[in-house]
């Protein structure tokens, strides 16, 4: 016969044990609501096919994921069109997908448009393959560019009857709640005007296009020209290396004037002119003492974009070197 204390002891023990289930049910819910986005990473202009896209992102890459070029897996979208993947290494890193935008045996001359088009079924297949919302972005260069002509696709909803604006039934679907865009031609690039026989591509980059103007559309009226909804963050290089400051007599009063050019974004990256990349309504973030490439590959920028996603405050400056820094006004 039961006892009147074996019967509390039981009752305790069975609300225990409900309670230790309730909370494990919390728990795995909380952790599936707050999944942390996985990122895409997307390459810049390639004049050459044949190129392998994780060797490009290996030092980015790697800070997000853990993992390097080597391992990644590739998936196949269809015959023409893959997607690379680097998974998480544990739970402390996040998955990261690295974009195939371009058509194979082919560099990148398209349309901008055509490959947001492509962009946008990657971002369709990681979404319903990982179970996840929203995708962070991370563009380098002419990526950028790509990019935003998915997240701002509308922009160019009234121009489609237009030449050279092909409707490719691109829609965003308000997947992207972060683009970091690395040394991006936002307004465009001086060389890019060379002739249509290269292609759409340097008629779109030219700063007096068409396709430059309804993108960035209302700027000269104060307005942003980008999605309230989309956090944008875009990191600019300022070059050192054409002021030659190593063999100057006045190594640390070069630098200064080289840094002053930087934080007043009146410098370039030998490609990319500071200006192009200043993105209005975006988190503007000045990156002194890096060229082009090594805007892509400098480990103060992977260690940016990790805290950028991250949510952390990296401040308006990235310097290259100690020596910039201390040149610094």
């Amino acid at each position: 016969m039961e006892t009147r204390s074996e019967g509390r002891k039981g009752i305790l023990l069975r609300l225990g044990t409900a309670f230790l289930w309730a909370a494990c049910l919390l728990t795995v819910t909380v952790g599936a609501a707050g999944q942390t986005a996985p990122t895409l990473l997307i390459y810049g202009f390639q004049a050459l096919p044949g190129f392998h896209p994780p060797q490009l992102w290996a030092e980015i890459g790697k800070a997000l994921s853990g993992r390097g070029p080597s391992e990644a897996e590739t998936i196949w979208l269809d015959a023409w069109h893959r997607l690379y993947r680097l998974p998480a290494l544990d739970s402390t890193w996040r998955d990261v997908f690295i974009s195939d935008y371009a058509v194979p045996y082919e560099p990148t001359v398209r349309d901008l448009r055509y490959y947001a088009a492509r962009l946008d079924e990657e971002l369709e297949w990681i979404e319903r393959s990982e179970g996840v919302p929203t995708v962070d972005l991370v563009a380098f260069s002419l990526g950028a560019l790509v990019a935003r002509c998915y997240i701002e696709s509308a922009d160019f909803d009234t121009a489609l009857d237009r030449a050279g604006f092909e409707d490719y039934g691109t829609v965003f679907r308000e997947d992207v709640e972060t683009l970091i865009t690395i040394a991006a031609p936002h307004h465009g690039a001086q060389f890019a005007a060379i002739g249509p026989w290269f292609g759409p591509l340097p008629q779109q980059l030219d700063p007096a296009s068409d396709f430059l103007a309804t993108l960035n559309a209302g700027e000269e009226t104060k307005a942003t020209g980008i999605r309230s909804d989309v956090r944008y963050v875009s990191l600019a290089g300022q070059s050192c290396f054409g002021y030659g400051c190593s063999i100057r007599k006045d190594v640390v009063g070069c630098r200064r004037m080289c840094v002053e050019e930087g934080l007043g974004w009146a410098g370039h990256d030998l490609v990319v002119l500071m200006s192009s990349a200043f993105l209005s309504g975006a988190t503007n973030i000045a990156c002194i003492g890096m060229d082009h490439i090594s805007m892509r590959t400098h480990p103060a920028i992977a260690e940016a974009v990790v805290g950028l996603l991250k949510g952390d405050d990296v401040g308006d400056v990235i310097y290259g070197s100690l020596d910039l820094e201390r040149a610094a006004p």
